[in-house]
């Protein structure tokens, strides 16, 4: 059995649990070391089984929680290089230590294999994470879905994706032109309709479950962006609940854990 669960997702935090055979992985620790605790509390997981924190890149957003928390949870911190400097210069020096993750290595019991993603960050990844003959793909913080990236998520079994804005909200936001045009950007984020795009190809190589992650709180909503991947879904032949289960990651609570 695997068990996926987003801890809290979006630009004020992200951090997801991933358990295989009682053994766990953190992808990415944002928010703050309190919040992570209490989080994994809720959904009954102790912080002992946890036996590596993997970082997607160095935005606040994913990184600021890892002073505080390693102290509490001492395992290894994986990451790019890049990323790894960029902790170094701006965390200190952490009371875990930190590995380049640049190829495939296993991590409490699974698989996990890194690919590029395009974001404006100093070097961004995602992973595909192989737990016994289960595969989890995970891909937030993308302005396009690259041909390394679906390399990295196709045939997996469960994809987490980012759907991060709805381009008409977009328009009308109060963010400053600049962050408009930077959030479209091919190192931006991904919107409801590349995401849904990119579900309908990922269904179409085996994907049955999806969260959709790292929803914009100021242009956009669960509703919309999970509405926008259903309708993609549905008008290529899949059912939900029958071809395929979709969740949406809360921003600011433990999102239902996805068992594989």
């Amino acid at each position: 059995m695997v068990k996926v669960c987003p801890l809290f997702s979006g630009s004020s935090g992200n951090s997801t649990y991933i358990e295989h055979k009682n053994r766990g992985l953190l992808v990415d620790a944002g928010k703050n070391c309190k919040t992570i605790l209490s989080s994994l509390q809720k959904i009954d997981i102790d912080p002992k089984k946890i036996e590596g924190i993997l970082i997607t890149h160095d935005h606040s957003d994913h990184i600021k929680a890892l002073p505080v928390l390693t102290k509490k949870v001492n395992v290894p911190i994986f990451a790019s290089a890049e990323t790894i400097d960029y902790i170094r210069e701006n965390l200190g020096e952490l009371s875990a230590p930190m590995y380049e993750i640049n190829s495939k290595i296993e991590i409490a019991g699974m698989t996990v294999s890194p690919f590029d993603t395009p974001h404006d960050a100093k070097h961004s990844i995602g992973f595909r994470i192989n737990a016994g003959e289960r595969a989890i793909g995970y891909a937030t913080d993308l302005g396009e879905v690259t041909g390394m990236v679906k390399k990295g998520i196709e045939g997996c079994d469960l994809v987490v994706l980012e759907s991060n804005y709805e381009e008409k909200l977009l328009s009308i936001s109060s963010y400053p032109y600049i962050l408009k045009q930077r959030i479209r950007s091919n190192k931006g984020h991904l919107s409801n309709t590349q995401c849904a795009q990119m579900a309908v190809e990922l269904a179409k190589t085996g994907t049955t479950r999806f969260i959709l992650s790292h929803l914009s709180s100021e242009s956009n909503t669960p509703d919309i962006a999970r509405q926008t991947t259903f309708n993609a879904l549905s008008e290529n032949g899949f059912n939900e609940n029958t071809d395929y289960i979709l969740t949406t990651a809360k921003r600011y609570d433990v999102t239902t854990p996805v068992i594989l």
